[in-house]
């Protein structure tokens, strides 16, 4: 069956609300990490012109698998997704997301999880014309859980791994990965279009799980995951993660 994906721009007018800039103004931010969902990561013209009269500098990039600069997938939360350069991670004073909802803007915070540099994201809401804040208060639970998963990982011995056959998702061949990493595991794979949390418990001889599909299951869905799971990334370098985690 042939699919055809059609972006659903936003018509409306794109600025930052009277709130957004002053909050900017009050903090002193001079570098600003620019990044919208895809509804509005064509309007943003409007929002640089802004920045660049309060003289922030904008910087952006062209993340893995989206179509335009500045566009977010809330899917895409390792650093090197988002294609920046070290040192411009470093230069950024905070992220400015535009777009609605925490989903995607909740991406940028989970970037940041294995840094010992945390960044502000800043939301402005152009439909609400409002702003709020995401930080990683909004995902201490979630990140808690995740480093005893990491933990559980490391010392289990018979690992679900979760395949999904889904085009942009399907990552069987990088999970074989797994079998040279950790010979001492045996691992056992499950591959379905879609993934049935409640079916996860007809199966009790699983000490816990890898996701290797979005990378959002293996974080926002921690508490659907009664023995814990882990996503393929960061199976691949749970040693070290636990390492740096701060």
């Amino acid at each position: 069956m042939e699919v055809l994906f059609i972006e659903a721009e936003y018509t409306r007018k794109v600025e930052l609300c009277p709130e957004a800039l002053e909050y900017l103004k009050q903090k002193n931010y001079r570098k600003i990490g620019l990044y919208a969902s895809v509804q509005f990561v064509s309007k943003l013209e409007n929002v640089k012109k802004q920045l660049q009269e309060h003289n922030i500098e904008i910087i952006t990039s062209r993340p893995d698998r989206t179509s335009a600069v500045s566009q977010l997938l809330g899917c895409d939360n390792y650093r090197h997704s988002l294609n920046l350069a070290g040192q411009e991670l470093a230069a950024v004073d905070a992220y400015l997301y535009i777009g609605d909802g925490k989903f995607h803007p909740l991406a940028l915070v989970f970037v940041q999880k294995n840094s010992n540099v945390k960044k502000e994201v800043i939301v402005n809401d152009p439909i609400a014309n409002r702003l709020f804040i995401v930080n990683e208060t909004d995902v201490a639970v979630i990140l808690n859980r995740y480093k005893s998963s990491l933990m559980k990982f490391l010392t289990a011995r018979k690992i679900g791994i979760i395949i999904t056959v889904k085009p942009g998702q399907e990552q069987f061949k990088p999970a074989l990965e797994l079998e040279k990493k950790f010979p001492d595991k045996k691992l056992f794979y499950f591959i379905d279009n879609n993934i049935s949390f409640n079916q996860l418990e007809n199966f009790p001889f699983i000490e816990t799980w890898v996701n290797t599909a979005c990378p959002r299951i293996g974080l926002d869905d921690q508490e659907k995951f009664v023995k814990g799971v882990i996503n393929l990334n960061d199976a691949l370098r749970a040693e070290e993660i636990l390492r740096c985690w701060t």
